[in-house]
C-alpha cells in the first residue's frame, strides 16, 4: 500500500512539474492557458509544497543505497516546480519588512477602481459616500457602465450631473465605460482604441466604445511636471454568454484572447511613443501567474503594496479573495511613497487600489 502511494505521489510530482514547464512556456502566449490561468496562483507555490510532504518521507525509507537517489527524483520534481511557480505565484514576501513609508505634502493621491457597474445594484449614496472618501487628486475608474443581465451585453450610463455636484472641481474625462476624474490640469487625454485592422465590437452593438476602448490616457500637471496616467481594464478571459459546455464556449475564449491582445498592443504601443513619464492603473484581468503582464514587466516597474500581506489580494473582494487582478505600473522616476488596496464594502468585486506618487530626477531612468 506504502509503495503505491508513493508512485501515486511521484506521479503527481512530475505531472505537476510538466504543468509548471509548460504554464512558463506557454502562458501569455498560447490562447488555451486562460482557462489555466484562471485557478489562483497561490497554487503554484503550495502544490510542490504539499507533494513534498508525502515525497520527502518517501525518499528517506528507501530500503538502500542503490535505490535511494531514485526515490529523490519526485522530490527534485518538487524543488523545480517550486523554483519556477514560486515567482509566478503572487508571493510577495518583502511584505513582511515593508511598511507604509511618509507621504509628502505635494505627493498625488491616486485611487483606481473598478466600481461594478457603477452603483446599478447599490444605494448611489452609499457608492458617492465611498468615492468620496479617498478626497484623491485622480480617480481612475473602470466599468462606468450597466449591464443588461437578460442580454449579457453592456448599456452606457451619464452620470455627469451628480458626478460634478459630488466632486465641484474635478475635471470629467470618459471613453467607453472608462472615467477618469482630476482635479489636477488636464493638458490632454484620449481614448486607446483598437490597433488598425482589428475590431473588437461585436456586430449590432450598442456601445462600440465599451468594446474598442480599454485605456483612457489622461496626461495631467503635477509639481514635478507632467504624467502620463493610463486608466486600463484589460478584458475579462471568458466569455460565457454563450454557456459555458457548449461548442461555442471555446470560440469565445478564443475570441476575448484576441481582444486582450488588441487591448494590450494599443497600451504598450503608446507607452513605448510616450516621452513623459508613465503610469498605468487598473483592473487588468491578469494574475501575477499570466504571462501577459511581461508586457509591462518590460517596459515599467510593478507597484508592490506597502500596506498589504506576503499575498495581495484584489479579487473577489465579495467571497473568495484568492486573485490580484488590479494593478499599477510606472517609471522608475516616478516614486510610490504608500501603495494599498482598500476594502470596497459591498460596492464591488474589486477593493480599489489607493497610492501616494512624486516625480523626481529624470522620471523616465
Amino acid at each position: 500500500m506504502k509503495r503505491r502511494a508513493s508512485r501515486l505521489v511521484a506521479a503527481a510530482a512530475f505531472a505537476w512539474l510538466g504543468y509548471v514547464l509548460l504554464h512558463t512556456a506557454l502562458s501569455g502566449r498560447w490562447w488555451p492557458m486562460l482557462l489555466a490561468d484562471l485557478a489562483p496562483p497561490l497554487l503554484l507555490a503550495l502544490a510542490p509544497l504539499v507533494l513534498a510532504a508525502p515525497a520527502v518521507p518517501a525518499a528517506l525509507a528507501g530500503p538502500g543505497p542503490r535505490r535511494r537517489p531514485r526515490r529523490w527524483l519526485p522530490v527534485v520534481a518538487c524543488a523545480v516546480a517550486f523554483a519556477l511557480g514560486a515567482g509566478q505565484s503572487g508571493l510577495d514576501l518583502g511584505g513582511w519588512g515593508r511598511g507604509p513609508g511618509r507621504v509628502p505634502p505635494d505627493a498625488v493621491h491616486i485611487v483606481a477602481w473598478n466600481a461594478l457597474y457603477w452603483h446599478q445594484d447599490d444605494d448611489p449614496d452609499a457608492f458617492y459616500a465611498y468615492l468620496r472618501s479617498f478626497d484623491a487628486d485622480v480617480y481612475l475608474i473602470q466599468e462606468y457602465l450597466n449591464w443588461r443581465a437578460d442580454s449579457d451585453t453592456p448599456l452606457p450610463v451619464d452620470d455627469t450631473a451628480r458626478l460634478r455636484r459630488e466632486f465641484p472641481g474635478y475635471r470629467i474625462i470618459t471613453a467607453g465605460e472608462l472615467l477618469t476624474l482630476s482635479r489636477l490640469p488636464v493638458a490632454g487625454s484620449r481614448a486607446l482604441t483598437d490597433p488598425p485592422g482589428y475590431d473588437s465590437a461585436p456586430p449590432g452593438t450598442d456601445f462600440p466604445a465599451f468594446w474598442r476602448a480599454k485605456t483612457l490616457r489622461t496626461d495631467v500637471r503635477t509639481g514635478g511636471g507632467i504624467i502620463a496616467l493610463y486608466n486600463t481594464h484589460i478584458p475579462v478571459q471568458l466569455d460565457t454568454s454563450d454557456g459555458v459546455f457548449t461548442p461555442a464556449f471555446l470560440k469565445g475564449v478564443r475570441r476575448q484572447s484576441l481582444r486582450r491582445t488588441a487591448a494590450w498592443t494599443s497600451l504598450t504601443g503608446d507607452l513605448l511613443c510616450t516621452a513623459v513619464p508613465r503610469l498605468v492603473a487598473g483592473d487588468l484581468n491578469t494574475t501575477p501567474a499570466m504571462g501577459e503582464l511581461d508586457r509591462l514587466d518590460d517596459l515599467l516597474v510593478r507597484a508592490r503594496p506597502t500596506d498589504g500581506g506576503v499575498y495581495p489580494v484584489s479579487w473577489d473582494a465579495r467571497r473568495l479573495p484568492l486573485w490580484q487582478l488590479d494593478f499599477t505600473f510606472h517609471d522608475p522616476g516616478v516614486r510610490l511613497h504608500r501603495y494599498r488596496f482598500r476594502d470596497s464594502p459591498g460596492l464591488s468585486d474589486h477593493s480599489a487600489q489607493e497610492f501616494w506618487i512624486t516625480t523626481e530626477g529624470n522620471p523616465r531612468t
